[in-house]
């Protein structure tokens, strides 16, 4: 069973979303290159080879790499916090700014590997 820091600071469990869940969301991103791989406890998601968040049961935590667009609803991490995830719940989903949200995520973490030699943070 893996764990993860909520952003109140409760523990909560990771859990794999059920499979219509998981095809919801990756029918939302369906435009872009999209991969999901089984990792602890959830679904790591990738687009364009960057790994971008995470799926578990029915919320998209997508990383945080300071998109000023996104809904001021979406909570974002305290500055420090060792999670830096913004938790996207399933009824976003469709919403028109995610997927690109998800593909800047994804350029912006492979500009921080080129700047870091390679290296996520």
């Amino acid at each position: 069973m893996s764990f993860f820091h909520c952003q109140g600071g409760e523990l909560s469990v990771m859990a794999y979303p059920a499979e219509d869940v998981l095809q919801t969301w990756l029918d939302a991103l369906s435009g872009l290159d999209i991969r999901v791989k089984k990792m602890f406890g959830c679904f790591c998601v990738y687009c364009s080879g960057q790994a971008v968040g995470w799926l578990s049961e029915t919320v998209f935590s997508l990383k945080e790499v300071g998109l000023t667009y996104l809904p001021e609803s979406l909570e974002r991490p305290l500055p420090g916090a060792s999670i830096r995830e913004i938790v996207i719940p399933l009824d976003l989903c469709r919403a028109p700014w995610l997927p690109q949200a998800v593909r800047d995520t994804a350029e912006a973490v492979a500009t921080q590997k080129e700047r870091n030699g390679g290296r996520s943070r």
